[in-house]
């Protein structure tokens, strides 16, 4: 077989299992998620020249009802869906259709990511890659396409691609990440020792910020209002979705939760990967990105006292391109490790379904 017949086949199945993923989501569009209603509601209040944080406080401060919060993440996404809620009214199109669109986008954004990286240095390796991504745990067991993830796993994926290439790249799409949802804070401190001009990079991902920031910017109370709803409203977390650590309360009968306030387990979630990326940088010369940052959520997700079912796939692309830098000529162990931990997510939401019920401590 010669050569560009070989790289024809390649890329034909590369397109195959794109098409097969799009088309496998595209069912699920009409579909609608608990969070909507609070995306709607805030478009509306932005449309109609309301500073839709105002709503978000309230809700935060006259109900314990996780599901009937506003909206509460910084504005990118919130952006988004106002340009479709527009064509939504001009076109009679479902917003909840035209809203998943910039989230299919994403999602396949990651899968070309992948390709980028592993496409012409290791075919196999791709393939496995793309199958976890696209058929991930929670798209297989829950068969829906209400989460909004993929967005900032592209947009963190895209700053971690530019990181020690392109500062002003790597800043701005860090900053469009956080923006997103603010997860990629966890990276910060290995964007700043990584970055080859430290100063240029978080010049653009202030630019970004305030950029984002303008429409609340119009006054005080506007500005204020702005952080309390986006930012300040997580600062008392309760406990939310099936953190590892109450998991292994409820399950091994061993007590890790109430000896220690709830606000040090944030603390941990954040700063332990912080700890742990200077310590291996600065100490023992570990430079390599995307291992750095799978350790930084994997600190996370073991500390955190709120973790979704979504949150696991933030993970899934880093861990990907980390594992085949570490394990590049084992292909055999590359597969294992990805099956790993798509068994363990898997696992994990089963028995999140079948009894696993801690909500509040």
């Amino acid at each position: 077989m010669n050569n560009k017949l070989l790289k024809f086949i390649k890329i034909a199945v590369v397109v195959a299992l794109f098409l097969m993923a799009c088309s496998l989501r595209l069912e699920f569009f009409s579909g609608k998620g608990n969070d909507i209603y609070a995306y709607e509601r805030s478009v509306e209040d932005l449309l109609s020249g309301i500073n839709p944080y105002k709503f978000t406080v309230k809700t935060y401060e006259t109900t314990d009802d996780l599901g009937n919060h506003g909206y509460a993440y910084l504005p990118l996404l919130m952006y988004l869906n106002s340009f479709f809620y527009v064509i939504s009214k001009l076109s009679g199109v479902s917003f909840y259709v035209l809203s998943k669109i910039p989230i299919l986008l994403a999602d396949v954004g990651v899968g070309l990511i992948l390709v980028k990286f592993l496409f012409r240095k290791n075919y196999p390796a791709l393939l496995g890659a793309l199958l976890f991504w696209f058929w991930n745990p929670y798209f297989f067991m829950k068969n829906n396409y209400v989460y909004t993830d993929p967005l900032p796993v592209f947009l963190s994926l895209l700053a971690l691609y530019y990181l020690d290439k392109d500062d002003v790249l790597a800043g701005a799409f860090l900053a469009l990440a956080v923006a997103a949802k603010p997860y990629s804070l966890i990276f910060l401190p290995l964007f700043l020792l990584k970055a080859q001009k430290p100063l240029k990079l978080v010049a653009s991902s202030a630019l970004v910020g305030v950029f984002l920031s303008l429409p609340f910017l119009r006054s005080w109370y506007d500005f204020t209002t702005y952080l309390n709803g986006a930012v300040f409203v997580h600062g008392e977390r309760i406990v939310q979705g099936r953190p590892f650590l109450w998991f292994i309360s409820y399950y091994g009968k061993v007590e890790l939760v109430r000896v220690i306030p709830i606000k040090y387990y944030v603390y941990a979630s954040m700063f332990a990967g912080w700890l742990f990326t200077a310590i291996a940088f600065l100490i023992f010369k570990i430079k390599e990105k995307y291992l750095l940052a799978t350790v930084c959520l994997l600190f996370f997700y073991f500390f955190t006292p709120v973790l979704n079912r979504t949150y696991m796939l933030w993970l899934m692309p880093v861990y990907a391109i980390a594992l085949y830098g570490v394990m590049e000529k084992k292909l055999l162990l590359y597969y294992f490790s990805l099956l790993f931990y798509w068994g363990f997510y898997y696992v994990y939401l089963f028995y999140w379904k079948e009894g696993f019920h801690i909500w509040h401590p």
